[in-house]
């Protein structure tokens, strides 16, 4: 049954086929996108050092999972096999759409179209356009990035203060021997640990979802994202796998540094600045690898959510209201709403398959619970071979803020940096919203006077 009749027409704008390229064209196009790629890669490694940074991090790849799920649902599409590139599909419905190319770190999408000057608009406003182009995509980052980072933190963020309270306490009793209270520290960590647990479960596709459909409030769709849970398990226990594999090595570079100048007589008399320059130096190229791994995790957990919501529209198990209108608009574009229910069985097959399903639900939940384990263990192994006072516990890079900078309180504490990055977003904030009113203000027909 085909649903696209329910839903409202799309308007295409048709477009003359692409002309050959030359060899050239080619190679000079090539050159661009490789010189491009580096820029952002770069960027984005850089960007790993600060709080604002991982911040703009945060929403720069969620647009890009975004577009690795319209890539997906694409690649599935009859516009494919027709040998139709995306961005050809996507400008022949949208010339100026925001997937054409990836995301930007700066600059609006498709910069040479938004700055071409119109006829018969002034020079004060095609500036005005020109510096907000200059700027849209980082404020469109920022924005994503803080209501990533919030729904996220709502989640996991309990988990790591019973990780940290779990810490103090077992080191605390550990020296001031309190043998009554002794099973607080351990209780309290496991107590953390279970939650976590049971938080991931969810949380990976909640994350593809908001990125998906560009909505924080779609994260809370605990039915919708649960659903896609129990009948891709097995995606879901391999994502989780794939977490804890990147995760390795990410704390092995945590923990290096606490074996520096070991055998450097004269390390000790290292003074705090230059120490400071050392990690500084240190954590930027480890960024280069922490960088690309958030990205992927990012990307792979968006194609598991394409996927599950293809088959589920497909199979009849997701009805078409429940997508977002987003959603909706890109799977009718690319004529992929078409509901083909599975062929009905004999009742005992079906109770059969039923409670075999089940049975495998939840030794895939085990599993996957299991593989969480060794994430948190992760953690605590790493902490107790180099401890990092509070920002170990409350923010893992991979999960939460990319951020991967851990000098030494005493030589540079971040509490300042986290201050900073507060008042610099509320203002930046502030004065968007302001400068938005503002806009309304003169944009609203005025009133004759009496």
């Amino acid at each position: 049954m085909n649903l696209d009749a329910s839903l409202p027409p799309v308007i295409q704008v048709q477009q003359a086929p692409a002309p050959t390229r030359s060899l050239g064209e080619t190679v000079r196009t090539t050159a661009w996108k490789t010189l491009v790629f580096l820029w952002k890669y770069t960027l984005g490694a850089l960007f790993c050092l600060s709080i604002a940074g991982s911040l703009i991090i945060i929403g720069w790849s969620y647009r890009l999972a975004q577009r690795s799920a319209l890539r997906y649902w694409w690649a599935r599409s009859e516009y494919k096999r027709k040998g139709t590139r995306l961005a050809d599909h996507l400008a022949r419905h949208d010339p100026a759409h925001e997937h054409l190319h990836w995301p930007n770190w700066f600059a609006r999408q498709n910069f040479r179209k938004a700055i071409q000057r119109m006829e018969g608009v002034s020079r004060l406003s095609h500036v005005w356009s020109l510096l907000k182009a200059s700027f849209h995509s980082l404020a469109v980052n920022l924005k994503t990035g803080v209501q990533g980072i919030f729904n996220t933190w709502v989640l996991t963020m309990p988990a790591c203060i019973l990780w940290l309270f779990s810490w103090y306490d077992g080191w605390n009793n550990s020296f001031n021997k309190g043998y009554e209270q002794a099973f607080v520290g351990p209780a309290t960590g496991w107590l953390g640990i279970m939650l976590f647990m049971a938080v991931m479960l969810y949380l990976p596709l909640a994350q593809a979802r908001q990125a998906v459909t560009g909505d924080w409030r779609s994260f809370y769709n605990f039915s919708f994202v649960w659903g896609l849970v129990r009948r891709h398990w097995l995606a879901c226990l391999l994502l989780a796998i794939l977490t804890s594999a990147f995760f390795l090595p990410v704390m092995i570079l945590k923990t290096a540094p606490a074996f520096f100048g070991m055998k450097d007589p004269n390390f000790p008399n290292t003074s705090s600045k230059q120490v400071i320059d050392l990690l500084n130096s240190y954590f930027f190229y480890c960024a280069f690898l922490v960088f690309p791994l958030y990205v992927c995790l990012r990307v792979i957990a968006a194609r598991i959510y394409a996927r599950a919501v293809l088959h589920g529209v497909q199979t009849g198990e997701i009805s078409v209201m429940d997508l977002t209108p987003k959603e909706r608009m890109e799977l009718q574009r690319l004529n992929l709403i078409q509901v083909n229910p599975p062929r009905s069985r004999h009742v005992l097959l079906r109770v059969a398959k039923s409670t075999t399903s089940l049975a495998f639900f939840c030794a895939g939940l085990f599993a996957t619970g299991l593989v969480w384990f060794t994430f948190v263990a992760q953690i605590y192994i790493s902490e107790f071979l180099n401890y990092h006072p509070v920002i170990a516990w409350l923010n893992q890079p991979l999960i939460q803020l990319p951020w991967f900078r851990y000098v030494p309180a005493h030589a540079q504490n971040p509490a300042g940096e986290f201050f900073l990055t507060i008042l610099l977003l509320s203002v930046l904030f502030g004065a968007f919203a302001a400068a938005k009113r503002i806009r309304a203000f003169f944009a609203q027909p005025r009133r004759n006077a009496l």
